[in-house]
């Protein structure tokens, strides 16, 4: 199988936003996905893009994508890459495109001498196994997320 890894331009915004879809359904978290076409398009092509993505694209269809940002680590105290999403469609798995594209973000990495980081569901066994094979240092910490309409501040 003969795909690309590439930057993706505005005209892929159509099909990027249907895979960002898909993967929130194929993950059972379809309520959670909110964003509508325009604010994807503009918050990753527009003026002040927010985010980035990587196309895995074979024979001019785009089989897989990753959203990924910028940002400062405190920790760190410097830049790193975050990985937001890493979705290959269901029938192009197994193939190594979703390698390629872990891969394609490392080299960035690597090469302005950054971190990469990412979360992934502890029970992805599999797929946490292949992470530590490529050298990656996992970490059980918990994601939270704390929705404004949940918020009950007590004074």
């Amino acid at each position: 199988m003969g795909f690309i890894i590439r930057s993706a331009e505005p005209s892929d915004a159509e099909t990027a936003y249907e895979l960002m879809r898909q993967f929130a359904e194929h993950d059972e978290l379809g309520e959670y996905f909110q964003l509508t076409f325009d604010q994807f398009t503009q918050s990753a092509f527009g003026a002040n893009p927010r985010f980035k993505i990587l196309v895995a694209e074979e024979h001019g269809e785009t089989v897989g994508i990753a959203t990924y940002f910028d940002r400062f680590h405190i920790w760190f105290g410097e830049e790193l890459i975050e990985i937001d999403d890493l979705f290959v469609r269901p029938s192009y798995r197994g193939h190594g495109i979703g390698n390629k594209l872990l891969e394609a973000i490392g080299l960035m990495a690597k090469e302005r001498g950054v971190h990469v980081r990412w979360s992934i569901e502890r029970e992805n066994f599999s797929t946490i196994a292949f992470y530590k094979r490529k050298g990656v240092d996992y970490h059980t910490k918990g994601v939270c997320l704390w929705a404004p309409e949940d918020i009950n501040i007590r004074g």
